[in-house]
């Protein structure tokens, strides 16, 4: 048996010894999506096996999300088990989004049914009597749209009458287009950047917002700190800024990014919600991490909350990784919650395998939580 043959085998074992039902049809989900290349039989037998498992998931809302998931590792491996299953669902707003996520995945391999699945997701999104369940469906469409025609893509963002979801179409199809025609995607972010400007509703301006300054800070720095300052919450401006110094480093100004960090720290400690401010200091502390490992270890030991404390921890961990695995691995030991240490060993075995992928599979096999287990193997198997 090869070593990849071996690598799925024991992702299998690992899958095989989880308990939650949701946890282990996401593990077979994604051992399926990677051995799909390789064995489609098999990648078969384990999707069927992960749908056995979504139907002992008793939550439903989180039982469509896990379906959903399992619905697009479907989509690799035989589009029209996939379609059936979307066109299965309880509700048309979700046979959309479970056709649209498909898409981009058979993008890939197979434009032709990929082509299908949008015509008809747009045939039921127009279908759809209610309003806003009408605006989410169209907005999911086109932004889906946009993988094939940009042009189209915005002529269905145009029929969304919700002004918010409008903006947060025309986001994602900016998002799309900067791959590979910048001019356009900054055009079409700024047309995003006038709607929001006319949102009312604090909250939904901000959850706006926080896209639009991610997908602007790759394409005009000085437009994403503009927004920036619009945003409605000092919480969410100090995460505008952190988002906006990691685009900085990208760009190798580390200087810049740096003050901008230092400006948003003095944002966090005035927050005065003990999970508003965690989560700040979460997301400053993970950029930091690329400027600066103790400075970024510092700024999470100023979560008082142990759960938002590893969960930064294994952030900044994540972040070592890809420079220190020793450095990243002494702070995955500061986790107390296995699952979350987990998490990050799994990140740690990840980043080691571009470098070391006997080291990273020693590693990877000493993950304790066993769907981190299985994360770990599958991306390392890509990489035999």
């Amino acid at each position: 048996m090869s070593q990849l043959a071996n690598l799925f085998a024991e992702a299998v074992q690992a899958a095989r010894q989880i308990a939650e039902p949701d946890e282990k049809a996401l593990a077979l989900s994604q051992i399926a999506s990677a051995l799909a290349p390789h064995d489609r039989a098999q990648a078969l037998a384990l999707l069927d096996d992960a749908l056995r498992f979504v139907r002992q998931i008793d939550d439903p809302p989180w039982q469509l999300s896990v379906l959903l998931t399992v619905i697009n590792a479907f989509a690799a491996v035989d589009a029209e088990q996939a379609y059936q299953l979307a066109m299965d669902l309880p509700s048309e707003t979700t046979q959309v989004l479970a056709l649209t996520d498909a898409v981009e995945r058979l993008m890939e391999h197979d434009k032709r049914t990929a082509l299908r699945f949008l015509h008809d997701a747009l045939r039921i999104a127009q279908s759809i009597r209610d309003p806003d369940s009408r605006d989410e469906a169209m907005a999911a469409v086109a932004e889906a749209w946009a993988l094939v025609d940009a042009d189209e893509a915005l002529k269905l963002a145009d029929q969304i009458q919700n002004i918010a979801q409008r903006a947060s179409a025309l986001t994602a199809i900016a998002r799309t287009l900067s791959s590979f025609d910048a001019l356009r995607a900054k055009a079409v972010a700024q047309q995003a950047s006038e709607l929001a400007k006319r949102l009312r509703d604090a909250e939904e301006k901000a959850i706006v917002l926080d896209d639009l300054i991610e997908t602007l800070s790759a394409l005009d720095i000085e437009q994403a700190l503009a927004l920036a300052e619009m945003q409605p919450f000092p919480d969410r401006k100090a995460v505008a800024y952190g988002v906006i110094a990691q685009a900085l480093l990208a760009r190798n100004e580390a200087e810049r990014a740096k003050a901008l960090l230092a400006k948003a720290a003095d944002i966090a400690r005035k927050v005065k919600d003990p999970d508003r401010q965690a989560s700040v200091w979460r997301n400053l502390a993970t950029v930091m991490a690329r400027l600066d490992g103790e400075q970024a270890l510092n700024w999470a030991r100023q979560i008082r909350d142990r759960d938002w404390r590893d969960w930064t921890f294994g952030d900044i961990a994540a972040v070592l990784a890809e420079r220190d695995a020793e450095t990243a691995l002494e702070v995955a030991e500061q986790i107390h919650d296995l699952q979350e240490r987990s998490s990050a060993l799994a990140d740690i075995a990840i980043a080691l395998g571009r470098t070391d992928l006997s080291s990273a599979l020693s590693l990877a096999r000493q993950i304790p939580d066993a769907f981190y287990q299985v994360q770990a193997l599958c991306q390392l198997a890509n990489l035999c």
